[in-house]
């Protein structure tokens, strides 16, 4: 089996993450890769293993028939090859693709995408080509007992944590509030935010920065439980130490195409409380491997950022906030619990997303393909 996988795998960003772990788990499969690799992001970090994999794979010269395009898809069009079959790999957020994603979609011979709020969000949109749900992978071989902590101002409390891109999308003003509303005169807690907006300039920072002052004012409490900000450019490694850092992963986005911070999260055993709205959380269960947050979807408002793409003709969630409130207090009161809720999602993810697991599913599909693409006698 050979094919060529063209997408950001050395870019900064959920999609360059994405691309890497998709290439590790064709890779782990037995396909043989070329890869081509379009750069969109200004920042470089340090990827591991399957950044050098993905990259040590670039340009190779080898006949393929199968070409999966793994970009946003209104770039497709750019790297069509005449003659060769196209999957497009694609995720969205909000209940409906934008218009020129489908568009683009509409083009290639087959879909695949990560949950069934994706399958809808696309077809949604009017495209009618075939879809199949193939979930994201991650590197569950990566050495646990090698990711020491980091040292953390509030070692003695409860830690809740973050990881996100600062955008309406992920909702921070909302994760902010519960937090501070929630823990208003509480000892022993404290949240940890890592975000930026892109460019990780100063400028940037000081934007961050400003809104939450916003908030705090706007809020106008009698106390305002810690609050960490790291906004600095991290690699591979120094995630996994930040995950490591903390007590439990919280996020009150708006939906996820798949959500990979929980799953990381999840992988080094941590609790995670999330709004329960597509990629993943389709695949966890409330109680058992995760607290999965109740939301209501709403029409889109306040989305400056890609406003291309995030359209008032969408649909998004809005996090019950007050069930996000019960989620981080019953993980404050009850950690021994909340840590074994984390070990079952440990053992889900182990299961069902590692490199071999999805390779095995990805490998099994394009065997289907190569067999209808062979000249029958």
């Amino acid at each position: 089996m050979k094919i060529k996988y063209t997408g950001p795998a050395k870019d900064y960003s959920g999609y360059g993450e994405a691309n890497r772990h998709d290439i590790g788990a064709l890779f782990e499969a037995g396909v043989e890769l070329t890869t081509q690799i379009p750069i969109y992001t200004p920042e470089q970090a340090g990827y591991g293993r399957l950044g050098e994999l993905a990259a040590s794979l670039e340009g190779r010269d080898i006949g393929y028939s199968i070409k999966i395009i793994h970009t946003t898809p209104n770039v497709y069009k750019q790297y069509f090859e005449h003659g060769k079959y196209h999957i497009g790999r694609a995720f969205w957020e909000t209940d409906k693709i934008p218009l020129d994603f489908a568009i683009n979609l509409q083009i290639v011979d087959e879909i695949w995408t990560s949950s069934q709020f994706n399958v809808q969000a696309i077809k949604n949109a009017g495209v009618t080509i075939p879809i199949y749900v193939i979930p994201q992978a991650i590197d569950t071989s990566i050495d646990q007992e090698s990711i020491h902590p980091y040292i953390s101002p509030n070692r003695g409390s409860y830690n809740f944590y973050s990881i996100f891109e600062w955008t309406e999308r992920k909702n921070p003003m909302a994760l902010l509030e519960s937090y501070w509303r929630e823990f208003e005169g509480v000892e022993g807690v404290s949240l940890t935010i890592k975000t930026y907006l892109v460019g990780f300039t100063n400028e940037k920072r000081d934007a961050i920065k400003q809104q939450i002052k916003k908030l705090k004012q706007r809020l106008n409490l009698n106390s305002y439980a810690p609050v960490y900000l790291y906004t600095q450019l991290m690699d591979r490694f120094q995630i996994y130490r930040f995950h490591k850092t903390f007590d439990c992963f919280i996020s009150a986005h708006r939906g996820e195409g798949w959500g990979l911070p929980q799953m990381e999260a999840l992988l080094l055993g941590k609790p995670i409380i999330s709004t329960n709205r597509g990629g993943i959380h389709e695949y966890l269960t409330h109680g058992k491997d995760s607290y999965l947050v109740k939301n209501k979807l709403v029409p889109l408002t306040n989305m400056a950022y890609n406003s291309q793409w995030y359209t008032p003709d969408q649909k998004w969630a809005e996090v019950d906030t007050e069930d996000f409130r019960r989620g981080m207090r019953w993980a404050y009161e009850n950690r021994l619990e909340a840590e074994t809720m984390g070990n079952e999602g440990k053992v889900l993810v182990e299961r069902e997303f590692s490199l071999k697991s999805v390779g095995r599913r990805m490998n099994e599909r394009l065997r289907q393909i190569q067999t209808g693409l062979e000249p029958k006698l």
